[in-house]
């Protein structure tokens, strides 16, 4: 890995990104952070980077929240989520570095924009949808499993 100027404005700045995002103050910001690695380095490096603290990031956010958990929204999405990881299981040896660059950039492109352009009150939590639940956990699970990069299902 050749360490040259773009790397410190594109991987440094992510990882930073990545890490507030997890930490709970960025909300879904942590999309960005693997397709903005990847203008500097291979796919498989920018994965490899991430994990670490991505693994990290679970078991402080596993331990912190264990009291405090609505059952019914696990009972929704970790089976879809898990439908997510197994169809990402199958699938992702037939998928090219360019078309999971691709599949990030679009799932972070969408999730943005739904934040973005339909999500009215930010502040206020989003009404439970069984439809949008199984989608959004199914695209995370997927997106989770081929790229570290599921986000959140808001």
């Amino acid at each position: 890995m050749d360490i040259n100027l773009l790397f410190f404005f594109t991987v440094v700045p992510a990882i930073l990104l990545f890490g507030i995002a997890k930490s709970g103050l960025g909300g879904s910001i942590a999309l960005i952070s693997i397709p903005l690695m990847t203008v500097a380095m291979p796919l498989t490096q920018a994965l490899g980077i991430i994990l670490p603290i991505l693994i990290f990031s679970d078991f402080i956010a596993t331990y912190k929240y264990r009291k405090e958990f609505d059952f019914g929204t696990l009972k929704l999405m970790v089976p879809f989520a898990g439908l997510g990881i197994i169809i990402g299981s199958l699938t992702f040896s037939y998928f090219s570095e360019d078309l999971l660059k691709f599949i990030v950039g679009l799932m972070g492109f969408l999730f943005a924009g739904h934040y973005f352009f339909f999500k009215k009150n930010k502040e206020e939590k989003s009404q439970k949808n069984s439809l949008k639940g199984s989608i959004c956990s199914t695209i995370a699970g997927f997106t989770s499993f081929c790229v570290h990069a599921g986000g959140t299902p808001d």
